[in-house]
């Protein structure tokens, strides 16, 4: 089988790595230590939403930082994983991986994706069929 382009993005990408924050950037984060990611991270909390239930990037955030021992989790990285592993799970079908999630389960600010596989109507179809209504 091919790699996939989102799948090779994936396998690319750094480990998680734990960062010391200071002077502006701790400021402006009001954080002293940030967990950045990777997607693992995240795909392994996204696997851990059950069914017919959805958290936030923020959610997943915090429970990511929180298993790191730091204040906060990289937030750009985050999104751009949860995107990253969206289409790889669609470019994957019925291949399993620890890279297939349930990306529908995320909501980003509480609120539907335009960004995701399908847009918003897919996002809103696949969690109408776990019962959650959007």
């Amino acid at each position: 089988m091919p790699i996939l382009p989102f799948l090779t993005k994936l396998h690319r990408a750094p480990a998680g790595s734990f960062h010391v924050l200071t002077g502006a950037k701790a400021a402006r984060l009001r954080a002293h230590t940030m967990y950045i990611p990777s997607p693992l991270d995240i795909a392994t909390a996204i696997q851990a939403i059950p069914h017919g239930q959805t958290r936030t990037l923020r959610d997943i955030r915090s429970d990511i930082a929180l298993a790191h021992h730091a204040d906060i989790t990289c937030p750009s990285r985050t999104t751009i994983y949860w995107k990253w592993l969206a289409h790889a799970t669609v470019e994957l079908g019925d291949t399993p991986s620890p890279y297939a999630i349930p990306w529908w389960r995320v909501l980003k600010d509480g609120k539907l994706s335009p960004h995701m596989p399908g847009g918003i109507s897919n996002q809103r179809e696949l969690l109408r069929r776990e019962g959650v209504e959007k």
